[in-house]
């Protein structure tokens, strides 16, 4: 045989989940003020959105990483004031809000709110993680407004493309738990953004609800054997009908090459053929 060759499973690099959101599960609530003045509904349920759309992770064993790929989008709770140019009447919004100071009134909607997660790793404990590490933000190719139109003594309208980022307030744990081949997430979410509309950071928005998603996970394949002859490996293993994984090799366990990118299968056996190099390689999958 022209090498030592190890298969490691211990080595296992972090693999890509996404999480789908559960629109029945998940729901922001916003408050905060317009132009100083503290809002209220406009209508039954304007200040509440559902959402829905996906979150992507990176795990390893004991931590997870949001990747800031997330595409978390609110749906529309009514049509609110005003129309998304600022100018006066109503359109489906996510949020319709308004305010009154006895000399003006202000209203205000959002449409199209898409956020983004991202953190450095975290520590999964028990199935719990902290999530004040979060940061929540809108991405910059969304088209995230606010449209505000102020009538009475001083008379405003416009609309603002949403942007920024805010640290996730909160003190509950979020959790991922896993059920079968099911893992759940939940994660609270409180986070605050302020704008200028008009006279510098004079509107702030409060986002305060909890996001669920859910997502299939990929049990982890078992090992069948492990062959060499003539210079050439040949690794065999079951897994998940229809998965992909990748095999990659090492020969210092520092630095890996990947050797086959798509290594799939119609059935749970899967199988992989290539060359020995050096006298001494290691080899993985991954996901």
């Amino acid at each position: 045989m022209g090498g030592v060759l190890l298969w490691l499973l211990a080595a296992w690099p972090a693999a890509a989940q996404v999480f789908n959101v559960d629109t029945n599960r998940s729901s922001i609530t916003i408050s905060g003020s317009i132009l100083g003045y503290s809002f209220a509904q406009q209508g039954p349920g304007s200040l509440t959105a559902n959402y829905s759309g996906s979150i992507q992770t990176t795990q390893t064993p004991g931590t997870m990483q949001f990747t800031g790929q997330s595409a978390i989008q609110a749906l529309n709770s009514g049509s609110w004031e005003p129309k998304s140019d600022g100018t006066t009447g109503s359109e489906p919004a996510n949020y319709g809000a308004q305010a009154s100071a006895g000399f003006a009134t202000a209203k205000a909607a959002l449409r199209n709110i898409q956020l983004l997660l991202t953190s450095p790793a975290v520590t999964v404990v028990n199935g719990q993680f902290d999530s004040s590490s979060l940061v929540v933000g809108f991405p910059t190719n969304a088209t995230s407004s606010l449209a505000y139109n102020v009538s009475g003594l001083f008379s405003q309208s416009g609309a603002k493309p949403l942007s920024g980022y805010a640290t996730n307030n909160v003190t509950t744990l979020a959790t991922l738990v896993t059920a079968g081949n099911q893992q759940t997430l939940t994660i609270p979410v409180d986070a605050t953004f302020v704008f200028t509309l008009v006279t510098a950071n004079d509107t702030s928005i409060e986002l305060k609800g909890q996001l669920v998603a859910v997502s299939a996970s990929a049990a982890a394949p078992t090992i069948g054997s492990l062959a060499v002859q003539n210079q050439t490996v040949t690794l065999q293993w079951q897994g998940a009908p229809g998965h992909s994984y990748q095999v990659q090799s090492s020969a210092d366990l520092a630095l890996w090459q990947t050797n086959a990118l798509n290594v799939t299968s119609s059935t749970s056996d899967y199988a992989w053929t290539g060359p020995v190099s050096g006298p001494k390689q290691f080899f993985r999958l991954a996901q």
